[in-house]
């Protein structure tokens, strides 16, 4: 039972592997294609913001959030399953954002899977992810890109009727970095916490494809259209009521 159990995680762990490197060539191949708009707002993040053209139920709420925006800005999702700031920097992916047209822009979300010390290709120790989340933003405005810094989503688990905690101190890094550079923080850490907080743990399956045990205690679940759409609304909402320039730019 035991070598059963060790196989079933190598198998999941080999197949999260297979599934962000696919991840990342997209990305990269998008990057490379995409410089026809004067002015581009490009999604980078983590499955949660992903889009998603197979036939599963899962939805990004970068997909729902493309209602929102500026007719006159084209739009890149860049998100995908197993992005990390790690993969970011070790992938050359940096790299590229000095590529891209200038007063574009970019909505970055990383964090959830920095934290999975259980697949070292992901993750971050608290003090790199702090340091490539400045490499990212000093090459933006370095090249004269415009960034908006997201905080992760909240996670559906709960113990004994409560929310529970499972991002650590990496929102708190993302909220440190973000005023340190002066770049407007959508806090969508908060927004779904104090969401999730106010159902139980059924309402809240209402919302996700799947609220497995298992895969909530690997950190395993995905939004599905209904999530995506309140998810898109907090970030849509975050932008308007801050005081940035951007939400006259972005936001319809």
């Amino acid at each position: 039972m035991h070598d059963k159990t060790c196989t079933n995680k190598q198998n999941r762990r080999q197949n999260m592997k297979k599934l962000f490197l696919l991840a990342i060539a997209a990305i990269l191949c998008t990057i490379a294609s995409t410089f026809a708009a004067t002015k581009t707002l490009w999604l980078i993040g983590d499955a949660t913001m992903a889009h998603y053209t197979d036939s599963t139920l899962a939805y990004g709420w970068g997909t729902a959030f493309e209602q929102y925006v500026n007719n006159r800005i084209g739009i890149v999702n860049m998100a995908g399953t197993g992005i990390s700031a790690t993969i970011f920097d070790e992938n050359s992916m940096i790299k590229k954002i000095e590529d891209l047209p200038k007063k574009s822009y970019i909505l970055i979300q990383l964090g959830t899977n920095d934290l999975r010390e259980d697949i070292p290709a992901q993750y971050s120790s608290s003090e790199t992810f702090a340091l490539r989340l400045n490499k990212i933003i000093s090459t933006a405005h370095k090249n004269k890109i415009n960034i908006v810094l997201c905080t992760p989503l909240a996670q559906p688990y709960y113990k004994d009727g409560l929310l529970i905690n499972r991002l650590g101190i990496y929102p708190d890094i993302i909220r440190r970095v973000a005023t340190y550079n002066h770049v407007l923080l959508l806090d969508l850490e908060t927004a779904s916490r104090n969401w999730l907080n106010g159902m139980t743990e059924e309402q809240a399956a209402a919302y996700y494809i799947t609220l497995d045990r298992r895969q909530l205690v690997n950190g395993e679940y995905q939004l599905n259209r209904e999530g995506a759409e309140v998810v898109a609304k907090m970030a849509k909402d975050a932008i308007l009521n801050s005081e940035s320039k951007l939400k006259k730019e972005i936001i319809k």
